[in-house]
Parts: structure tokens; sequence; C-alpha cells
């Protein structure tokens, strides 16, 4: 490329001092030019003295004017010639120039990776994009810059099409870039350890097991990292270990779907290792499962809403959960351990009061915002579904 560079560079210069060349060159033309003109204004001139004087008549002075014009006319007309055969070398050679520089512009524009960029990006701007074009962009983007960014997003698109190993090995080529105290490392090790499992049929691997213990090792309250852990210990078949990671999971995370999984893979667990309530505490004692119904209005992408429920002599939430515009249909669960401060939890009354409140995504205050939903005297566990009509 770059000598493609210093090539067009060249033309380019080449070209145009010979142009210049050919300018100067005619400056001698346009001198004989200036005579010309200054020689038939002095004849025009002489003709008119002559007829003043009486030596000439107007017929003559008539027929000299005329002769004197088309003089000028051919002189003018020889001189545009001239130029045009003196600089017809210079204009092929600046067409040229133009031309190379034209088609160079457009390989270097290719080989620097602009054309892929922008062709891409449009394609996206216009959601035409397929699967295979958002494959061959990311291959596109490793090759060119060889990136961390670059391996992960490929990864993650490896992982979304099903393609495990290719993705376990982009994942590797990411923690090979990356700085050894990156903050990035422990999301990608998670990562990586989640594809070794996919990719081994959903069985545990040795190669998970370091890799999650690893993880582990640096950050031991990684909720993902902790349900992986939870998977390993009921591969090993230590069921009560299972339990205690999944529940310590639970305790730190905040994601209602895998909040459901977790509790289901306890349930896995209590059942296939015979553990009691009395070995391990369950960690959920009170649940209270909720509908939000839309009565009223129209939802927009920017809702958030916050449904809690408090006792009836204190106005705090004892249990409380953030929905979105996007969650709103899904079905809520309320539980004894989802209370924002220390205090009362849902298994410490008999009955609660539940609120709805909507609010913006870009609200500083979300616990400002109005009231849409409510719902009194209802039981703090249950196995019954509530429904909360929200009018907006």
């Amino acid at each position: 490329m770059m000598l493609a560079w210093i090539v067009m560079i060249a033309v380019t210069a080449i070209s145009l001092l010979y142009v210049m060349r050919s300018i100067l060159l005619q400056r001698g033309y346009q001198q004989q030019e200036d005579s010309g003109k200054s020689f038939l204004a002095i004849r025009k001139q002489e003709v008119a003295e002559e007829l003043a004087a009486g030596r000439l008549t107007d017929n003559e002075a008539k027929q000299l004017n005329a002769d004197i014009v088309s003089e000028a006319q051919y002189i003018n007309q020889h001189g545009a010639l001239t130029l045009n055969k003196e600089i017809r070398w210079a204009r092929i050679a600046l067409s040229a120039a133009v031309a190379v520089i034209l088609v160079g512009s457009v390989f270097l524009y290719q080989r620097l990776g602009f054309a892929p960029d922008v062709m891409f990006t449009q394609k996206m701007v216009e959601r035409s994009a397929s699967d295979e074009d958002i494959s061959e962009f990311l291959n596109y983007r490793v090759a060119r810059y060889d990136r961390a960014e670059d391996w992960y997003y490929l990864a993650s698109e490896q992982v979304l099409a099903g393609d495990y190993p290719a993705a376990i090995a982009s994942y590797r080529r990411v923690l090979k870039k990356l700085e050894v105290d990156s903050a990035d490392r422990v999301n990608v090790q998670v990562e990586l350890a989640q594809a070794m499992f996919y990719a081994n049929n959903n069985t545990v691997s040795q190669t998970m097991r370091e890799t999650v213990a690893e993880v582990l090792k640096t950050a031991p309250n990684n909720v993902k990292a902790l349900g992986l852990q939870g998977i390993i210990d009921f591969d090993a078949a230590d069921y009560q270990a299972a339990v205690m990671t999944w529940q310590k999971a639970i305790r730190l995370g905040s994601d209602r779907q895998e909040r459901m999984d977790l509790l289901s893979g306890i349930a896995a667990a209590r059942k296939q290792g015979g553990i009691t309530e009395e070995q391990v505490p369950a960690l959920i004692t009170h649940r209270l499962q909720l509908q939000l119904v839309l009565e009223k209005g129209v939802l927009s992408n920017d809702d958030v809403f916050l449904v809690y429920a408090k006792s009836s002599d204190q106005p705090m939430p004892i249990a409380i959960q953030r929905i979105s515009a996007a969650e709103f249909g899904v079905p809520i669960v309320l539980t004894n351990i989802d209370n924002l401060m220390p205090g009362k939890t849902l298994s410490d009354v008999e009955q609660v009061e539940v609120v709805v409140k909507r609010s913006q995504n870009n609200a500083q205050d979300l616990t400002q915002g109005e009231i849409v939903g409510y719902l009194s005297s209802v039981p703090s566990h249950s196995s019954n579904i509530f429904k909360v009509n929200v009018s907006l």
C-alpha cells in the first residue's frame, strides 16, 4: 500500500510539472499575439489618419478596415490552434494522471478496508444484514485488526451460531490479547467456560472445571461462575454443595430468568440428593406471584416499573423488583430475599400491599414515579397468581 501511495504521488508531481512547463513555453506565443494586436491597432489608426487627410476614399477605408478585422481573426484563430497543438501532450499526461489517481484511490479504499466498513454499516442501518453478512464482517475485522474486542465479538457470534469449538478458540485468543489485570478478563473466562460446557454436549469437562476454579479464585462472587460451579458440583454428585452454591448465586444475582433457572436446579439437587431443609435451610420461604395487566393506556419502550410489596404500617418496601417495558407481561415473583434494606421481609408479615410505580429509563430516582397499579390485603406467601391492573 505504501508503494501505491508513492506511485500516485510521483505521477501527480510529474504531470503537474509537465503541464507547468508547457504553459511557460506558451508565454512566448502569447507575447507574439500581443505584438500582433498592437500592430493591428496601429494599422487601424493609420487608415483613420489617411481617411482624414483625404488620401483615401470612404470605400477604400471600409475595405482596409475589413481586411484588418479579417487579419485579426486569422491571428487569433492561429494562436488558439497553436496553443491547442503545443499543449496536447500535456493534456494527455494530465488526463492519464487523473485516471491513475482515481483507480489508485479506489484500490486503496478497498485495501484499507473502508469499503467493507461502509457497506456493513449501511446494511445495519437498513436492518438488512444477514447472519452471513455479520459473520463475514467479524472475520474481516479480526483479520484486519486482530484486537481483543474483535475476537470477542466474533466469539459471541459463534456462540449464537452454535459453533462452540470455534468460539472456544476465539475466546482463548481474547484472553491472550487482554492484559493480565484487565477488568474484562473474568467475564471472558466465564463465557469460555460456558462454551466449553455446550461444546461437550452440556456435560462438565476438566478444562471447564479448571476455568471456573480460576474465575472463582479471582472473583468469588461472580454470579455466572457460581452458577457453573453448581453445575460442576451437581455433576460430581455433591448435591449439598450444589444447593449451597446456587443459593449464594441467587442472593448475589438480580436477573429474573437466571433466578428461576437456579431455583429449578436447587429443586433438582434436593430431590436427587435427598437434601432436606434441615440440612440446608431453604433460601426462599415466602413468594408472592404477580401478573401485571394493562387495563388502560399504551406502553412505551422507555417505561420502567417498580413493583413492590409493603406492610401496612411502614412505607418502605419489604420486597421489590424493577421491570422493563419488555418484561411487562412476564409473571413477577417477589420473595423474602427481595428486600432492599435489612429489616422486614415477606416472611415477617402475613399480608402486604402491592404497589406498581411507573417511571422512565433516564429518571434519576425511579421511586418518584407515578402509582399506576395497586392491590391491598394480599397474602405474603401463596401459590396463586395475583393480577394487578395497571392504568397508564
